[in-house]
């Protein structure tokens, strides 16, 4: 009888002992904090990794959006939370790779959050960008690196990618309509990621339309005198001189080009659209006068769309927003219209609806995407006079 009692107890216990490890596996599954988000939630989390002392209208222009999205009722009745990150610990120096690869962890494991808007630089970006792959997280940088989507399907270039904007800009500089050059001089930051795309893009594009590269030079960053390298490029008198990197190095470096006596005109690229840090640099920026870049913005498009982005931007941070605003601002805004049209936090749902943008009107305006996961769009060209930017001409894709 005990030996009886005693194998129905063990089979009883075995029974709830199944029963509870399933109940167990079941909680985990729902507890795990990779998995889609439910409807339950009230708040929608997204992750912002935003240098503190550069380009910082990228969050400026996100901030816009949220805010017109949350009145609107948020995302799937959901507010819209930004949780931020500081990937620039040194404010006088570029943002670092490891600090993006430490804000990106911490909002993915610790935050959870369901996307990430930036990072900006491009060299910080294709380091980022495995990780938010890895952990199926939508990543929507500010950056314009032709080779960062390469990390997988989440990620999506904003801005209009470097190969095209080297393209335009190589058209640009050799159109008898425009500068008529033949030749040009190019200069990358070492080791930056972002401007040795743009110029090997700029390169390519000028040597198949029939222009000679006669110079090819490096900076460092950091540095604020340039001497050997400008009397490299003085000796072989280029055309234009085409030098897409940042502030405050590219400033200083068009000032003593100019006072050595260098005539040639100045191209950049959209990284001189941080604008308000960019024109801070020199006293006077008269000297810059001539020099023209590409972004994807123009305050000057009389769109209505794009109105209410300067007019929503200029009320709540009281001056026009640049390119780098217009980034961020559509990032979000399309981030919250993939949620939409997938109905629910599904990540591959999300995914695929953002792969599936057609027709997108807010800032800038998209096309579509195309198999790099980079945004088809129009490129506004701005040059500087008096010191001042202002729109040229806007360049179809």
């Amino acid at each position: 009888m005990r030996v009886r009692i005693f194998i129905l107890t063990s089979v009883l216990l075995s029974a709830f002992l199944s029963i509870y490890l399933l109940g167990c596996d079941r909680i985990s599954q729902i507890v795990q904090p990779d998995e889609t988000t439910t409807s339950t939630e009230t708040t929608l989390k997204i992750g912002v990794i935003q240098p503190s002392n550069t380009f910082t209208t990228f969050s400026q222009g996100a901030e816009t959006a949220r805010a017109q999205i949350n009145e609107k009722g948020g995302v799937l009745g959901m507010q819209v939370e930004f949780i931020s990150r500081n990937n620039q610990p040194v404010a006088t120096e570029p943002p670092t790779p490891e600090a993006s690869i430490s804000a990106a962890k911490e909002l993915i494991e610790i935050e959870n959050v369901f996307a990430l808007l930036g990072p900006i630089y491009s060299t910080n970006s294709v380091e980022v960008g495995p990780i938010a792959q890895q952990a199926q997280r939508l990543m929507l940088p500010g950056s314009s690196g032709a080779n960062v989507p390469a990390a997988g399907d989440y990620i999506f270039l904003i801005t209009v990618p470097n190969p095209f904007q080297g393209k335009v800009m190589a058209s640009f500089a050799m159109s008898p309509d425009e500068l008529g050059a033949t030749t040009a001089a190019t200069i990358i930051e070492e080791g930056d990621v972002y401007t040795i795309d743009l110029v090997q893009a700029f390169e390519a594009s000028f040597q198949e339309i029939g222009g000679e590269i006669v110079h090819s030079g490096t900076y460092t960053v950091g540095v604020t005198t340039f001497t050997e390298l400008l009397t490299e490029i003085q000796a072989v008198s280029p055309d234009v001189i085409f030098c897409p990197g940042f502030q405050p190095e590219v400033p200083l470096l068009i000032k003593e080009a100019r006072e050595i006596g260098i005539t040639a005109t100045f191209l950049g690229g959209s990284a001189w659209d941080d604008r308000a840090r960019f024109l801070s640099i020199l006293d006077d920026n008269t000297v810059l006068d001539g020099s023209y870049y590409p972004t994807n913005f123009s305050v000057a498009t009389q769109d209505a769309d794009v109105q209410e982005f300067v007019g929503s931007y200029t009320a709540l941070f009281e001056s026009p927003p640049d390119g780098i605003a217009a980034s961020g601002y559509d990032a979000m805004q399309l981030l919250a219209r993939a949620i939409e049209n997938a109905g629910a936090l599904d990540r591959v749902a999300v995914r695929d609806a953002f792969a599936a943008v057609s027709g997108y009107k807010g800032a800038t305006t998209i096309s579509h995407y195309d198999e790099n996961r980079h945004p088809v769009k129009s490129l506004t060209i701005q040059t500087i006079r008096g010191g001042q930017v202002e729109h040229y001409k806007v360049i179809e894709p």
